[in-house]
């Protein structure tokens, strides 16, 4: 800059005019006559303020009155309040001369912060043994004879695709949430995978709901060493596996039954969490319900692999040994031999059966 002024000067000096001299530069000529002025740039800062009846109040009398307003206990306003309470004392003062008074005077509310969210890095998890991904996510469930919603929380283990708990209930809290953990730490966690074990690691992955984003929900999963991930805004698709389950939900319950309150909900849901994960079979599990893949697993007889399909990695099992043959629905001559016990009063079977 300086280089290109002194370039002009002298061809000015020789006679050519600062136009010319300017643009042979590269420079206009307002920028070559501009000098800069000392001090802060841009208008000053008023000293008074006026009143509605054109009076000017000096800023230390507004510094104090809005003191006054911030001494009450339990009244810790921002500047956008204290700026419309002067407003009504009679004051002409925006919130842009509010917040610098406030600012210079050390007023101003301690600034809060956000909670910080780790969001997955990629689409599909990808877990290498049971427990090690998790998913949990919402459903509505309608009851008719209630005429509202019900919300159906689930928590679903990726690899073994077993509904590790649920809880069915009008109003979800983030309380209910931490509940169903508890339940599911006692259940499954402690004996596979310890909590307390920091080498074991547990991540919980998502959306986010308000009810999964609360600070002691996080605090406790902290606690229990489980990680806690989120999706991506307007993805389901990376959290495929538990909306995947909803969509079970859906054709096999919503469906088909029609609930006239929650406790006839609850008590068919009871019956179908337990059939799907002890007697309904999946595919991707090499055909086995999900309790009895976790049975196989933990004995050794099924292994894992991982490939490269059309650029996208795909999980795969296979059997080590031999395949357990398994039946569902046992014929009748099973029964009579008394192969699997039954319930007489729900005519349901509980336990399952490996041939």
């Amino acid at each position: 800059m300086e280089q290109r002024k002194a370039i002009i000067r002298t061809y000015i000096s020789k006679g050519m005019k600062a136009d010319a001299a300017a643009k042979m530069a590269g420079m206009s000529k307002s920028t070559y006559y501009y000098k800069p002025r000392p001090g802060k740039p841009g208008r000053k800062a008023s000293t008074h303020c006026h009143t509605a009846d054109n009076r000017q109040v000096p800023n230390d009398f507004v510094v104090e009155d809005i003191r006054s307003m911030l001494g009450i206990e339990f009244l810790e306003n921002g500047y956008h309040k204290v700026t419309r309470e002067l407003q009504d004392m009679g004051y002409r003062i925006g919130k842009k001369k509010t917040y610098r008074l406030m600012k210079e005077n050390r007023l101003l509310l301690p600034r809060q912060k956000k909670g910080t969210r780790d969001f997955v890095r990629f689409t599909q998890p990808l877990p290498f043994e049971p427990f090690e991904k998790l998913e949990m996510d919402i459903k509505f469930i309608y009851i008719r004879g209630s005429r509202k919603n019900a919300l159906l929380l689930t928590i679903l283990d990726t690899f073994t695709r077993i509904a590790m708990g649920w809880e069915l209930q009008f109003s979800m809290q983030h309380t209910a949430v931490e509940k169903l953990f508890k339940q599911v730490i006692d259940t499954w966690l402690t004996d596979y995978r310890p909590p307390f074990d920091e080498d074991m690691t547990v991540t919980i992955r998502c959306d986010n709901d308000g009810r999964f984003l609360a600070h002691n929900l996080k605090s406790f999963l902290q606690q229990n060493f489980i990680q806690q991930e989120f999706i991506l805004p307007a993805t389901p698709q990376q959290n495929a596996h538990i909306e995947s389950f909803h969509s079970v939900v859906e054709k096999l319950v919503c469906q088909k039954y029609v609930f006239e309150d929650i406790e006839q909900a609850r008590k068919v849901f009871n019956q179908f969490f337990y059939t799907y994960n002890n007697r309904r079979t999946i595919s991707t599990l090499l055909y086995l319900p999900p309790v009895v893949f976790l049975q196989q697993w933990m004995a050794g007889n099924i292994g894992i692999n991982f490939r490269r399909v059309k650029g996208k990695i795909k999980q795969q099992f296979f059997f080590t040994g031999q395949r357990p043959k398994w039946i569902s629905a046992l014929p009748e001559d099973f029964l009579i031999q008394n192969a699997c016990k039954i319930d007489a009063k729900s005519n349901i079977f509980v336990e399952p059966l490996l041939i």
